[in-house]
């Protein structure tokens, strides 16, 4: 004899919900317990933070010899990467917890990861231009444009806003010729401005600008000495070309809010922190260096608002001592179970085999007191 079996003529409002309710949940549970996944890049981005730490060191050691005091009170894990509240030199207000952030050594990995998804590889052509505003992030770039492998064209701007390099004793553009001489680096900036409002020194005294300009020219390094904003991008513009021979540029790495660079204060908003490959039309239309790049398609990497950079790779703000190397969510990659993936579609599938082509679901909705379904039910052999 044949068994004979049935099922409502439709599915049950009920079983709509739950299933639906059921599905949720297992989206949920998949996104909830992500396992690890190797990095091909690890590598790379500890020996970018460890080279990082290293020069970190190497400055504090130089300041100390100098007679330069670390005040633990506002550098509280004795980087040696922030400076004072206001001195001669100093060009701009700054926030000092920002600048605490940008002292961890593991921003270097963060760097190698924007740089690799900007697509950029061993020997390939890198422009930069930064201040002494974020020494620490500086130094962070530095190490990983070594070690990527990259080739920078660097121009910098010796001025520094509050809380930066910006002691007379020792200007960014002193560390960095120390550590090029000491090796840490391959390559140094090529020229540099003295900084100031819109990078063309107002606001600095004339002392302060006599300082600047005597560094500059102890660092052996040609002096961008542009009159207003408009010349100031064509300048850096055509030192880039310059340098770059008949190579392209793969990418620019801006840090810091350089009005030059940036675009006047609209400008620095007007990008995303982090890596920017497009821009939209009303931002096309700021000039700076940035724009100019982006309109060749160039990746523009943006490292402003370092709490944000900080929060969206998972490091530390304002860490109250320098972090080990290592540390932080750049350094961990996560993905989907495919086995929990799996497990999830199978027991949605059964689920829905159970309860739509069978009639337990009629049975157990109707048991938990769901409304009957109108009509006879449909015979199935």
């Amino acid at each position: 004899m044949k068994r004979l079996y049935w099922r409502p003529r439709q599915v049950s409002q009920s079983i709509i919900v739950f299933m639906a309710a059921f599905s949720l949940l297992g989206l949920a549970t998949v996104e909830y317990f992500r396992v690890e996944a190797p990095q091909e890049d690890l590598d790379l981005k500890m020996q970018a933070a460890e080279l990082s730490k290293e020069m970190m060191e190497a400055i504090r050691n130089e300041k100390l010899h100098l007679g330069m005091r670390i005040n633990t009170a506002i550098d509280p894990g004795s980087t040696g990467m922030i400076g004072e509240l206001m001195t001669p030199l100093t060009t701009l207000s700054g926030r000092l917890g920002a600048k605490q952030t940008s002292t961890n050594p593991n921003l270097a990995a963060v760097v190698i990861d924007m740089l690799i998804k900007a697509g950029v590889g061993k020997g390939d052509l890198v422009a930069v231009g930064y201040s002494g505003s974020f020494p620490g992030m500086n130094v962070s770039v530095l190490a990983a444009l070594k070690t990527i492998g990259a080739r920078p064209v660097i121009l910098a701007s010796a001025g520094s806003s509050q809380w930066g390099a910006n002691s007379p004793k020792f200007l960014w553009i002193d560390m960095e010729t120390m550590l090029y001489e000491e090796q840490y680096i391959p390559f140094r900036s090529v020229a540099s401005s003295i900084g100031g409002y819109e990078d063309l020194g107002i606001g600095l005294g004339d002392e302060a600008r006599k300082i600047i300009r005597k560094s500059i020219s102890d660092n052996d390094l040609k002096r961008l000495e542009a009159e207003d904003f408009a010349n100031a991008i064509d300048e850096r513009m055509n030192v880039y070309r310059k340098q770059a021979g008949s190579q392209e540029y793969k990418a620019y790495i801006n840090v810091g809010g350089g009005a030059v660079s940036v675009g006047k204060t609209i400008g620095k908003r007007a990008y995303k922190p982090g890596l920017n490959r497009t821009a939209s039309r009303a931002t096309m239309q700021i000039d700076s260096i940035m724009t100019r790049f982006m309109r060749k398609d160039v990746p523009v990497i943006h490292l402003v608002e370092m709490d944000q950079i900080a929060m969206m790779y998972g490091m530390p703000l304002k860490p109250q001592q320098q972090p080990a190397v290592g540390e932080g969510g750049v350094f961990k990659q996560t993905r989907r179970s495919r086995l929990l993936i799996l497990a999830v579609l199978l027991a949605i599938l059964g689920s829905l085999r159970i309860f739509v082509l069978t009639d337990f679901g009629h049975r157990f909705m109707k048991g938990r007191g769901s409304r009957k379904i109108s009509g006879q039910p449909e015979p199935m052999v």
